[in-house]
């Protein structure tokens, strides 16, 4: 098991339903758990198969690239005079950089 990525995973889950209990969305229901499932996944198999180390670096990417649009998306909606998008861009945020966090740990791996 791989320490790291189950912490990554744990995090997206938790702020996934951080999401869905504050906004009600189930958006942020599916995307944090649905992350989290396929990283903890991942975590528990990435020493017994080797290249899952690559595919979960890659996974890491593509969500740190999701959140970050995500983000994007929600302070620009924000800023366009829609306060309700103020606590999505915070998990969003929080999402992005956890995964930005887990990406720079793992390369120094």
């Amino acid at each position: 098991m791989h320490t790291l990525y189950l912490n990554y995973g744990i995090s997206l889950g938790v702020l996934g339903l951080v999401g869905f209990f504050l906004t009600h969305a189930k958006s942020a229901l599916i995307s944090g758990l649905a992350s989290a499932a396929i990283i903890i996944a991942i975590s528990f198999f990435i020493d017994k198969v080797p290249v899952l180390k690559i595919v979960a670096k890659v996974i890491n990417v593509l969500l740190l690239g999701v959140f970050s649009w995500r983000t994007t998306m929600a302070i620009i909606a924000l800023l366009n005079d829609h306060p309700e998008k103020l606590i999505p861009a915070i998990l969003l945020a929080t999402m992005a950089l956890v995964s930005l966090a887990t990406l720079v740990l793992s390369l120094k791996k």
